[in-house]
């Protein structure tokens, strides 16, 4: 069984309203019984505020809300790792450099 975290679930949330309030509008604008301009209008009004909605949405889903013990702990261990690795590349230069001297005395 898979495992599932608040990130999925809050995305799996906005993915259902975004997509029932899209399917909303359609239903509202087919059943409207107003005609012509005032129906464009109306049309374009909520689709300006439902992308300004959308938009909000998206951000807050962006931004983690709280700073977890976990995500403090992984940029911890990522760092460690970064600089492990700057140390093993200059390891290995310092190892390359001084084969290459070895080589070339011993022409």
């Amino acid at each position: 069984m898979r495992d599932t975290n608040l990130s999925d679930v809050v995305r799996a949330l906005g993915w259902g309203v975004l997509l029932g309030g899209v399917v909303g509008f359609a239903a509202g604008l087919l059943a409207a019984p107003e005609e012509g301009r005032k129906l464009r209008r109306r049309a374009t009004f909520r689709l300006q505020n439902l992308a300004k909605q959308v938009a909000e949405l998206s951000n807050q889903l962006k931004k983690p809300e709280t700073d977890s013990e976990e995500r403090r702990h992984g940029a911890a261990v990522v760092a460690d790792a970064c600089e492990r690795a700057e140390n093993i590349n200059r390891d290995i230069d310092a190892l390359v450099v001084d084969l290459r001297r070895q080589e070339s005395s011993a022409q």
